[in-house]
């Protein structure tokens, strides 16, 4: 029977839906921002990254769609028709396969829409959508779960890298707003510009560059939530195996969110800091941690320890959640996930410790004057 969702769960939905639409819009705005301000090799990121996430939010979730859909019309077609089941006919069933019934023309029409649907970049709506509506409460369980694997794509695909960025244009406006100051006033100095010149300038310059921080930083905000959210929202039961067991509750989102921002915030920074003096060198860093990551996770007894799955799905599913390493800890396991929650926790503390120091000492020989305060 279809029945709406309790009204703490529609709300935790809205938050999310909002959280992924502005998330997704202020992204697209920014990198618009960063065209008008001549920053191509940024502008270009901007649009790879915000791309590459949609194509490939879309991509899962029509496949999870079309994967379900065979799967419940193999279902019925091995069950056969409901109310059916005395025991002659069940005898009959097991001496006489049911015919595969053909699709009828509605669930074709409904097929069409919804890759339609996926095909323009609306299928995760999509798949909101469908909790505001009467829902069958048997099956939102499934429903939660592929929405929460969802957000951590979005979330990884997109706004991790998108915050990085942000935060590393973040640093570097405040370098070019300083050397734009002192050539301002070299040139006036030269030129002999009227005092009255010099101040129209800069307060053009200075109202130009706080719209763009502003607008900056409210997308890096929605970055970091959207990381957050999608971390809070998610655990080991959101696999297929466990998905019976998954529960989400307000006070347990809420505690976990908070968190993650810690631990988020600590990480992006580190990166960001250390990437604002060495530059490419952090590609680097992310790359070796990253393969420390999934190394460990192929390892003997670890992830996927005791499934039959084949190694190069092993091996795919490693890289990609040696990717979500990057930044945080997820848990997939029941056993002895606390001793290697701990163990990643004080590895990533040392390696953020050592960004940090690296930077410091990068920037020791320039420091500014303010830097003594801190």
């Amino acid at each position: 029977m279809a029945e709406f969702l309790p009204l703490c769960d529609v709300l935790f939905n809205v938050i999310s839906l909002a959280g992924y639409f502005c998330n997704v819009v202020f992204d697209v705005v920014l990198g618009y921002a960063l065209y008008e301000r001549q920053k191509f090799a940024y502008f270009a990121t901007v649009i790879v990254i915000v791309s590459f996430s949609l194509v490939i939010s879309q991509i899962v979730s029509v496949r999870w769609y079309l994967n379900k859909r065979k799967l419940r019309n193999s279902t019925a077609a091995a069950t056969g028709p409901p109310g059916d089941d005395s025991p002659e006919n069940s005898l009959e069933k097991k001496k006489k396969k049911p015919p595969v019934e053909e699709p009828s023309d509605s669930a074709r029409y409904s097929r069409w829409v919804v890759l339609a649907l996926h095909a323009t970049q609306l299928g995760v709506l999509w798949r909101y959508a469908k909790l505001f509506v009467p829902v069958d409460l048997r099956h939102v369980k499934h429903e939660v779960r592929d929405l929460c694997m969802l957000r951590l794509v979005h979330a990884f695909c997109e706004a991790a890298p998108m915050l990085l960025l942000q935060l590393y244009v973040l640093v570097n406006l405040q370098n070019e707003n300083h050397m734009n100051a002192v050539k301002l006033k070299a040139l006036a100095s030269g030129h002999h510009l009227s005092s009255t010149a010099l101040v129209q300038q800069t307060s053009l310059a200075e109202q130009q560059q706080k719209t763009f921080r502003d607008l900056n930083m409210v997308s890096a905000t929605l970055s970091l939530f959207s990381v957050c959210w999608a971390l809070a929202s998610f655990s080991k039961n959101v696999r297929l195996q466990n998905v019976h067991r998954l529960v989400l509750t307000w006070l347990g989102v809420i505690f976990q969110f908070l968190w993650r921002l810690g631990t988020v915030i600590s990480r992006v920074i580190s990166l960001t800091v250390y990437a604002s003096v060495y530059s490419h060198w952090v590609f680097l860093v992310i790359i070796l941690h990253w393969f420390s990551m999934f190394l460990w996770l192929i390892s003997p007894k670890n992830v996927f320890h005791g499934e039959r799955i084949s190694r190069l799905k092993k091996a795919t599913l490693g890289g990609l959640i040696a990717f979500v390493y990057i930044f945080a800890y997820i848990n997939l396991q029941e056993v002895r996930h606390r001793q290697k929650m701990l163990t990643f926790y004080i590895v990533m503390f040392m390696e953020n410790c050592l960004l940090v120091g690296l930077w410091m000492v990068g920037i020791w020989p320039n420091r500014p004057e303010e830097f003594g305060l801190i």
